[in-house]
């Protein structure tokens, strides 16, 4: 019986986490869109919080690729460009429910890195979307 919950639980887990597609919205800083490429997750530039980095540079850029699944709601190796720095860091990720996920973003060690959450939002759902 036991055995039986447990599947049921798991299954629609997996179901949103193995490809958490959307819009996903970090800090409050910046939104991407994630899609597949070359078997990982990547992402996209939608939003940015400060006007000054909406620039055609910026918006529609790669944030996020090389995520590799590590499990149905766990991906790592990848990196993430910060706009807000101009810097690249190591990036691993962890589903915690169909519109959340926490990112680890460290440079070298993730010890020393910073967790960011992120949630999911509509699109075109903030003021000074990228066109």
């Amino acid at each position: 019986m036991w055995k039986i919950l447990a599947l049921l639980l798991v299954l629609p887990i997996t179901a949103w986490a193995d490809n958490p597609d959307g819009t996903w919205l970090v800090s409050q800083r910046v939104a991407f869109d994630i899609f597949p490429c070359r078997g990982d997750l990547c992402g996209k530039i939608v939003w940015l919080r400060d006007p000054r980095l909406r620039t055609r540079e910026n918006c529609g850029r790669t944030i996020i690729w090389g995520l590799t699944a590590k499990g149905p709601t766990q991906w790592d190796d990848g990196w993430f460009y910060d706009p807000e720095d101009g810097k690249t860091y190591n990036v691993r990720a962890h589903a915690e429910s169909p519109d959340r996920i926490t990112a680890r973003i460290y440079d070298g060690i993730p010890f020393f890195g910073r967790t960011e959450n992120l949630s999911r939002i509509t699109p075109h759902s903030l003021e000074g979307w990228c066109s």
